[in-house]
């Protein structure tokens, strides 16, 4: 018999698959959709680390990116222990301004400008909406007021707080006065301050300004996106509080009152000083002699 015919007439025989190859399959399928799940989230939170941007703004997306990964990988118990058992089945990030849920890791960012929310979750099991406001532990005191001056619009005629601003006034006085006096420094505890410890209606108008700040808007009026709830973010905790009535909006204003810090800046302020923006300005007078004129409210978490 020739080579020829030999070769011709081995038959190739397959290797039967074992019992098991589909399960084996969909396992290895499985594992490695689970590693590039978790690739990007590394490689997203590196890109976070490095860019230009402060601890605090940082934050506020690695925390979504905590939170959007918990819930990628089906981690539904380490959900429950940030939001309770409403994230039981899950949560949906969403953009802030469509409502539509976001499904790529990537697209998670920062809130624009003029929203007080710096993100939408929304509980699968309930389908409840939360608005919440991050505020992160990491670097900078959080901040509750952003260099305001005077003639922000709330506070002229026919804002929000043109009727209150008298509160803000005296207690800016007093601020000044004792700065001139060498009795505080820039960055003041409130508890500093005697006028509000002496005056219970000018302490209660003060908390309806600062809850204002916290939850509803700026000095150029209402956001265009409340809170109604707070998550803080210190060493990688996250805590979640919700804050969905006045009532609890102020149980948690009066749980910062100790730890607030005021002061007044050069930041903010319009080139010509008016009469109307005087009440809040303070002389900074330099060693060389040269004056700088602060005159923006700003205020802080301790």
């Amino acid at each position: 018999m020739s080579s020829e015919q030999t070769t011709s007439q081995i038959e190739v025989v397959e290797q039967p698959k074992p019992n098991n190859y589909k399960k084996l399959y969909h396992k290895e399928k499985e594992r490695n959709e689970i590693l590039e799940k978790k690739n990007k989230y590394l490689l997203a939170k590196i890109n976070i680390h490095t860019n230009n941007q402060n601890v605090g703004e940082k934050d506020e997306v690695l925390l979504l990116l905590d939170l959007y990964h918990l819930n990628e990988m089906n981690e539904f118990d380490k959900l429950i222990e940030i939001f309770g058992e409403e994230a039981s089945e899950g949560i949906s990030i969403l953009n802030i301004d469509t409502d539509d849920e976001i499904v790529d890791l990537n697209k998670l960012s920062k809130a624009p400008c003029g929203y007080k929310a710096d993100c939408k979750i929304r509980m699968k099991k309930t389908n409840n909406v939360y608005s919440i406001s991050i505020k992160s532990k990491n670097g900078a005191n959080p901040s509750i007021l952003n260099h305001t001056p005077r003639s922000a619009k709330i506070f002229q005629k026919n804002g929000i707080f043109y009727n209150s601003v008298y509160c803000l006034d005296k207690i800016i006085k007093e601020y000044i006065n004792k700065r001139k006096n060498k009795k505080i420094g820039e960055d003041t505890p409130i508890s500093e301050l005697m006028c509000l410890k002496n005056d219970y209606l000018l302490k209660e108008k003060f908390l309806e300004i600062l809850s204002y700040f916290v939850f509803d808007g700026s000095g150029k009026g209402y956001s265009k996106c409340k809170s109604d709830a707070i998550m803080t973010y210190q060493r990688d905790k996250i805590i979640f509080k919700k804050y969905d009535n006045i009532q609890n909006k102020k149980v948690y204003i009066e749980s910062i009152y100790d730890k607030i810090v005021i002061s007044l800046r050069d930041k903010g302020m319009r080139k010509v000083i008016d009469e109307y923006c005087k009440p809040w300005v303070f002389n900074d007078i330099k060693p060389d002699g040269s004056i700088k004129y602060k005159g923006s409210l700003h205020i802080r978490i301790k």
